[in-house]
């Protein structure tokens, strides 16, 4: 009985090397089965029970298909995935950071981000309200804190969510 080395190098989150003593070949993993340069096999079966029948390539055939299917796969998915983080934040709610911040932090933030962070205290507590309301009452608690803290610095090391609280209860009444 020999033993045997083998060694899987994640390169994406599907795409890996295959490192053995014969040799190294790129690799693509799916849920049921993987491609690699020397066949493909499919896995089947529920956690602890599987079966694994690998199908090898013929002789002769190259690992230029294979690569050729790596490449084109990987510029899919690269080019899906920047059209996916390069759609522009448009909405007036969407981008707020300023939920745990402290006032420094408040003062010195756009008005994007404080609108989109009051809209988020809104929608918490008016859920049954339109978008449009939402807004309106965002926009208003937005100006009730930097009147709050305008010229004061004392608050500065207040939280941001304890000043949006009493400015909510000062916009209830």
């Amino acid at each position: 009985m020999g033993f045997r080395f083998q060694k899987h190098v994640k390169i994406g989150k599907r795409f890996g090397i295959n490192i053995s003593k014969s040799g190294i070949t790129p690799s693509y993993r799916s849920k049921r089965g993987s491609l690699s340069s020397k066949g493909y096999s499919i896995r089947t079966g529920i956690p602890g029970l599987n079966y694994r029948k690998t199908f090898k390539k013929s002789k002769g055939s190259g690992c230029l298909i294979m690569v050729l299917f790596l490449l084109i796969t990987s510029t899919i998915s690269i080019i899906s995935c920047n059209k996916e983080k390069s759609k522009p934040i448009n909405q007036w709610y969407q981008g707020g950071t300023l939920h745990k911040s402290k006032i420094i932090d408040w003062k010195v933030s756009t008005d994007r981000n404080k609108l989109a962070t009051c809209g988020d205290f809104c929608a918490k507590l008016y859920q049954n309200h339109s978008l449009e309301e939402i807004k309106i009452l965002a926009n208003n608690l937005k100006i009730c804190i930097d009147e709050a803290v305008k010229g004061h610095n004392t608050s500065d090391n207040f939280k941001v969510s304890e000043v949006a609280s009493m400015c909510l209860i000062l916009l209830e009444n």
